[in-house]
């Protein structure tokens, strides 16, 4: 099937045509989330456990999110040949190696280090390549928002499985648990087949993608956005304790937000289907500011609620806009597999500026924070938007 062929007929239907591609693509975001699942509680019990500082234990639970980063390189110097089955039985039984000797071996710094962040890779590369096909499909904007709303909904899931899982049999139980779900995860990627009008998106023969200012706007634009909406999520329950909400108090009520907030991943990928992705986006950005800035500064409970309504729901409103902008960059789907990763790692970067926002200037300045961030990310609006799609190279027809 000819280039032009492939993509008219990937999009004559609507959100539900390839409901296997949109579980495909669910199970390979969550994966992501499991290491946002687990960051919090692992973080703590690794303090416990053993005699690492801090910062020693950020950095780990930080690792997967920069293994995903990475795998972006793969996807721009050579996309894999293999199907998506195949690939998920690759790297999907790598992964669940990966934390099942995590878990027997959580104890060697540097070992569960590389551990992680090549398990992060594993991830990565499972969404980038998923990313490149929901990018080809019909309506990509409602499919990755259908697929980041099943991600989050299910990361309230393992939040809790996550918890059971460390209370019951500590550093090693966690793990554990990541290796359990990372194999059912994988196994329902490994269940899809791709269309024969998917699978002409695998021709390399296509020459590869050239760098020029749009991509990289794009790409900037979402690490940066994930990035600055995440910095105050790091200090929620350190702002909460200041208003007097203890920790069962706080982790209830942020927690129903957080379900709650997956319904804006559908809204924005069905607006960014309506109005195209610059004033949604940009209207996001606004929000985000405003969200963070009351959450910052409120004087009660009340406040600090209301304001984090915005702040949360803003990132996931966002978040499948920005890979149906990224899926729009060429009609193959390879931006998106690119870009995925990248803003997926904005969730490690956020963690770690916050943290050095907060040693040099105190909770009060993460406010400012992200308001600069939103700044930034309004000015790479533009270009990142603009219509000029020229400047990358696409094959002819044969």
């Amino acid at each position: 099937m000819e280039p032009e062929t492939a993509v008219s007929a990937t999009r004559r239907t609507g959100l539900f045509s390839h409901p296997g591609l949109l579980m495909a693509g669910a199970a390979a975001f969550a994966m992501s989330t499991l290491f946002s699942a687990l960051k919090p509680v692992l973080v703590t019990r690794l303090l416990e456990e053993t005699s690492w500082g801090a910062g020693m234990a950020g950095v780990v639970v930080a690792a997967p999110f920069l293994g995903i980063a990475l795998s972006s390189l793969l996807f721009y110097i050579k996309p894999p040949r293999a199907s998506i089955r195949r690939l998920a039985l690759t790297f999907g039984t790598v992964l669940v190696l990966l934390e099942l000797l995590s878990a027997l071996l959580f104890e060697i710094q540097l070992l569960l280090l590389g551990l992680q962040f090549v398990a992060g890779f594993c991830v990565g590369a499972l969404m980038a390549a998923t990313s490149r096909l929901v990018a080809v499909s019909d309506a990509p904007d409602e499919s990755f928002g259908f697929i980041d709303m099943s991600a989050v909904a299910l990361m309230s899931v393992m939040v809790a499985g996550a918890g059971i899982a460390v209370a019951t049999a500590g550093v090693m139980g966690g793990y554990g648990f990541a290796a359990i779900v990372a194999f059912v995860y994988a196994g329902i990627i490994a269940c899809y087949r791709e269309t024969p009008a998917l699978l002409s998106h695998h021709d390399h023969a296509l020459p590869p993608l050239q760098l020029s200012s749009r991509p990289l706007a794009v790409i900037l634009m979402g690490m940066l956005f994930v990035t600055c909406s995440g910095l105050g999520f790091a200090f929620m329950f350190s702002l909460a304790a200041r208003l007097g909400m203890g920790y069962e108090e706080a982790g209830s009520q942020i927690g129903v937000l957080l379900l709650l907030s997956a319904l804006a991943c559908q809204l924005g990928g069905w607006c960014s289907g309506r109005f195209g992705p610059r004033f949604p986006l940009l209207a996001a950005f606004v929000a985000c500011a405003m969200g963070w800035w009351v959450v910052v500064h409120a004087q009660s409970p009340g406040v600090f609620m209301l304001g984090l309504v915005p702040a949360v729901f803003a990132l996931q409103f966002n978040f499948p806009i920005l890979l149906a902008l990224a899926g729009s960059l060429d009609e193959h789907g390879r931006w998106a597999g690119i870009a995925a990763p990248l803003i997926t790692s904005g969730f490690a970067w956020a963690a770690i500026v916050a943290g050095q926002v907060v040693e040099l200037m105190g909770l009060e300045a993460l406010a400012s924070a992200t308001a600069l961030g939103m700044v930034l990310c309004a000015v790479l609006l533009w270009p990142a938007t603009a219509r000029r799609d020229a400047a990358i190279p696409l094959a002819a027809p044969e």
